[in-house]
């Protein structure tokens, strides 16, 4: 399904019944990452997956864009009448956190899955685990790109990609893959000013936080600051699981998110 936002074409995907929930995806993929939730969770919720702009089947204008702008009037365009429960992974967590802020009376919820915090510094002591990444950036080749970031993310420091199903490794390819080739330079996304990493005590919904424990230390301790700044705010370690635990074990993930959505 699509829709006209903010002078740009989103698609989406909309599965199943009951109280919306609307998941972001990371920077790393699209709404397909939410696969396993949409069939796992489609008898219990109205389950919304949009692809960000620049990202799976949407599209990217040459212009500045704000992810809270385009998640609002999607809630607007779907005519979503209940404050909808809010999940976000990686650049999609930090851009639920930012939304939060900014309309804490449209979420009633907020899940956020090795989220990243807008106004962060940069963390010099992982730079070695971007090794690959970078050079990879430098050659411009975009295949190697595509394998070192599926390595960095989907497998995660200490493990090698023969612990992963090929199915999840082709999948994040293909994601990552047409995200990459994106105009990014050309279209930057709007900052929250002030942004969040000095806000994060505004939050007043009720908040989950969810780690693999594979995934870089950076956002591990990101998720650790997350629930000492948001009041009551709960935290969930998937053991054996990077920076997408909804796709390695979506059975366990599912379970957290139907206990917290649900109590």
């Amino acid at each position: 399904m699509e829709v006209q936002l903010n002078g740009a074409r989103i698609h989406y995907r909309r599965s199943g019944a009951g109280f919306p929930v609307v998941f972001l995806h990371a920077g790393v993929a699209d709404s397909r990452m939410w696969e396993p939730q949409a069939a796992g969770l489609g008898e219990h919720f109205d389950v919304i997956r949009p692809d960000m702009r620049g990202c799976g089947e949407s599209e990217l204008p040459a212009k500045e864009w704000s992810s809270t702008a385009d998640v609002l009037a999607l809630m607007d365009a779907l005519g979503l009448r209940q404050a909808p429960h809010l999940v976000g992974c990686s650049i999609g967590g930090g851009a639920a956190i930012d939304f939060t802020l900014e309309h804490p009376e449209r979420v009633a919820k907020l899940v956020l899955v090795g989220a990243g915090i807008g106004g962060q510094k940069h963390d010099e002591r992982y730079d070695h685990l971007f090794a690959a990444v970078t050079a990879a950036e430098e050659a411009k080749d975009l295949v190697a790109l595509n394998e070192a970031e599926m390595n960095l993310w989907l497998v995660g420091p200490g493990r090698t990609p023969g612990h992963l199903d090929n199915r999840l490794r082709d999948l994040f390819l293909d994601m990552n893959g047409r995200d990459l080739r994106s105009d990014w330079e050309s279209a930057p996304m709007k900052k929250l000013d002030p942004p969040a990493v000095g806000r994060l005590g505004e939050i007043k919904a009720p908040t989950l936080v969810v780690v693999g424990d594979h995934d870089l230390p950076d956002v591990q301790e990101t998720a650790d600051l997350l629930v000492s700044q948001i009041r009551g705010a709960r935290k969930a370690v998937i053991h054996d699981a990077a920076h997408l635990p909804n796709l390695e074990y979506p059975e366990k993930f599912n379970r957290l998110l139907l206990d917290f959505l649900n109590g």
